[in-house]
């Protein structure tokens, strides 16, 4: 595993008084990874680790003059930590440590495995930027743009924000008091603007640039994921024409095609293809499915619709020894005894 981050450090659950932050006992090693947060003491080597997947929210905090990082899990759990320089002292953090350390916590929490096309400090405002006061609204923190998402954390807030790439509608380019930002407005009308700031000064010339490629970066990866959707398009109506083409002489087919032609992943699509076989009265043999000759017309009517309709316990499939029908329910073949196995799809 690469390992993102590692440094000396000070680790404690809770929001702790400043001589348990500063404990020797609490003094170790911190490593990131990108699915693990680790810390390991020095006095008492035991191993504390959380899973990136499991943190819920996280700020950068002034703490008794330690620039210290105040974590969340999703059950509730907080943990303050700091990175230092030396092993032996714990009375002094260090500000570009814990900057980073949350710059690579960012990161690990937001890129969701896709690679990263831009990572920049950066100033935020949810709406567009009033000339009068700024400064003073901008939060900073780090954004992150991926090709899916463009993800900014502030340093001293608990919330994130986030857009898809899909439902950006419209970006532009704009100043305020002659400092460049872009404005993202998405499909639901949701507005935000970013200012991309140098690592060490608030305002340069230098920020100009780097929006200037921010906004460059977001307008390619808006241009890509619009073509990658047509072409996903086309690919999902081309395959729902082969299941169309299928039903015209059977009223059998593969379950993973019919995934593959909605575009659906695998978790949401066996929650519905089990609502889906109540409509169109479906019968699921292994991995095929059995469409009733007289709902097939009405089936490849909405192919390309979504499905959405409600769980019933009356779904009926095969059982994979006896091939009698049975309740989708049920764990224990009412005929021949067998317990029920479920296809993999």
């Amino acid at each position: 595993m690469v390992i993102l981050f590692e440094s000396y450090g000070n680790f404690v659950s809770g929001k702790a008084s400043y001589f348990a932050l500063i404990s020797k006992k609490s003094r170790g090693t911190i490593v990131l990874t990108e699915k693990n947060f680790s810390f390991k003491s020095i006095k008492d080597q035991i191993l504390f680790q959380i899973n990136i997947a499991d943190i819920d929210k996280f700020v950068l905090n002034k703490r008794f003059n330690l620039n210290t990082i105040e974590l969340n899990t999703d059950n509730d759990n907080i943990y303050t930590f700091y990175p230092h320089k030396k092993s032996t002292s714990s009375i002094r953090s260090s500000k570009r440590l814990s900057e980073d350390l949350f710059r690579e916590l960012t990161r690990a929490a937001f890129k969701r495995n896709y690679p990263v096309l831009y990572e920049t400090k950066a100033g935020c405002w949810e709406g567009i930027p009033s000339e009068e006061n700024w400064k003073s609204t901008m939060k900073t923190g780090i954004l992150i743009l991926t090709e899916n998402a463009l993800s900014f954390k502030p340093f001293h807030h608990s919330g994130a924000l986030q857009k898809k790439i899909a439902q950006i509608k419209e970006i532009k380019r704009s100043l305020v008091d002659s400092s460049p930002y872009i404005t993202i407005e998405t499909k639901k009308n949701e507005i935000s603007s970013y200012l991309a700031l140098k690592e060490k000064s608030l305002l340069s010339g230098d920020n100009e640039v780097k929006t200037d490629k921010l906004y460059e970066i977001v307008n390619q990866a808006k241009n890509y994921k619009e073509t990658e959707n047509i072409q996903l398009e086309l690919r999902k109506k081309e395959l729902i024409e082969k299941i169309k083409s299928i039903l015209s002489v059977s009223n059998k087919i593969k379950i993973d095609m019919m995934r593959n032609a909605l575009n659906m992943d695998k978790e949401a699509f066996l929650d519905n293809v089990f609502r889906w076989a109540e409509k169109f009265k479906f019968i699921i043999d292994g991995n095929y499915i059995i469409v009733d000759n007289n709902s097939i017309p009405y089936f490849v009517e909405n192919l390309a619709t979504g499905f959405k309709y409600s769980k019933s316990d009356y779904v009926k499939v095969k059982c994979s020894n006896c091939q009698k029908l049975i309740d989708y329910s049920a764990l224990i073949c009412p005929y021949c005894g067998k317990e029920v196995r479920r296809a993999e799809i």
